[in-house]
């Protein structure tokens, strides 16, 4: 990918994005009580989203009307993380005790707590991301984790109840801030089973996991100057957008091959 970097401002004009008191209780990962500023898109409309607290709290809100359901499912310690399977019947929440929690969630929202998975007893889980499948070669759910020991697991999910099982464990530095990373949504099936991390040496990262430990990293992309908070891509990954803890925001783009 080539580097062409440049700070994207946000636009509240009326036909692009519309704050709104009912667009926080669509939040997805939340680190404290309330949110200073959220935005719902104009033509968009969800019915349920997931929503985790400082309480240690998980819950379902109805994201048309912006209340909460009454079930609550309580993880303990901070909700820095959440992610769920396709169908929203099982998710997991990170929190800042190194925990993985999994619940179950059924279609009138109730949740349940089935299991938990203890990473490590000084560190957060700052990201999760759920992918179904991610090449011909790696058929089996994922779950991939951002954790505050300097390290990015890969979980394999074994059982209906979310139940994770260490796949692969990688080196990335990432000791204090909320550190993303995301699966590489075409390039696995072009170039094997990949996905992208930010780190705090400000670099950002493109792994194969299913090579050794020593060839894994394929690519690395520099034009950040502090810890790398997010990363996106587009549609068909043809840019993939960076922000660190500065606020700067790059656009990457592919380079022709």
């Amino acid at each position: 990918m080539s580097n062409e970097s440049r700070v994207i401002p946000i636009t509240t004009q009326k036909d692009n994005v519309v704050p709104t008191k009912q667009a926080e209780a669509s939040r997805a990962i939340v680190g404290g009580n309330s949110i200073a500023e959220n935005y719902a898109f104009k033509g968009v409309h969800h019915i349920f989203d997931q929503t985790g607290n400082s309480r240690g709290e998980v819950r379902i809100a109805n994201v048309s009307t912006g209340r909460f359901m009454k079930n609550v499912c309580r993880v303990t310690g901070n909700v820095l993380s959440l992610a769920s399977d396709v169908n929203c019947k099982t998710l997991w929440a990170g929190n800042d005790k190194g925990e993985i929690v999994s619940i179950l969630c059924d279609i009138s929202g109730q949740l349940c707590r089935t299991k938990r998975l203890n990473i490590g007893i000084s560190c957060s889980i700052t990201s999760l991301s759920y992918r179904a499948w991610i090449s011909r070669e790696a058929r089996d759910p994922l779950l991939l984790v951002n954790c505050s020991d300097n390290s990015l697991c890969l979980f394999n999910i074994i059982d209906y109840e979310g139940s994770l099982v260490l796949k692969r464990k990688f080196q990335n530095k990432h000791q204090k801030h909320a550190i993303k990373s995301t699966f590489c949504p075409i390039m696995s099936f072009r170039q094997g089973a990949c996905v992208v991390t930010g780190s705090e040496d400000g670099n950002v990262y493109f792994l194969d996991i299913e090579k050794p430990t020593t060839k894994s990293c394929l690519n690395t992309l520099q034009g950040h100057a502090s810890p790398i908070l997010g990363i996106s891509f587009n549609y068909n990954e043809s840019l993939l957008a960076t922000s660190d803890l500065e606020g700067l925001v790059i656009i990457w783009k592919r380079a022709d091959l």
